[in-house]
């Protein structure tokens, strides 16, 4: 697995691909509405479906990131996701 699980946070690993997508909705299901801490560190990119677990996990709860050295596309994304711009509820 490429996402790891402890507590309130969530480790990305590598290459995130589609089939994280269901557990992660469950990970982040089972922890509302509470605030959770996903690492990038060692990421090196995630499918879209777990961008857009995130943003909606963020839209209604708190949560935040940690990400390592080398600013990856799915970091620009995340940091410049505004959830007063986000309609859809």
């Amino acid at each position: 697995m490429a996402i790891t699980y402890e507590g309130n946070t969530a480790s990305f690993e590598s290459v995130i691909y589609e089939d994280e997508v269901v557990s992660f909705r469950d990970f982040l299901q089972e922890k509302a509405p509470e605030e959770v801490q996903l690492n990038f560190e060692e990421c090196e990119d995630i499918h879209l479906a777990i961008i857009q677990l995130i943003m909606a996990y963020k839209k209604n709860y708190s949560l935040s990131y940690t990400f390592g050295e080398q600013v990856k596309l799915f970091q620009r994304v995340l940091e410049g996701f505004d959830v007063s711009e986000n309609y859809c509820n």
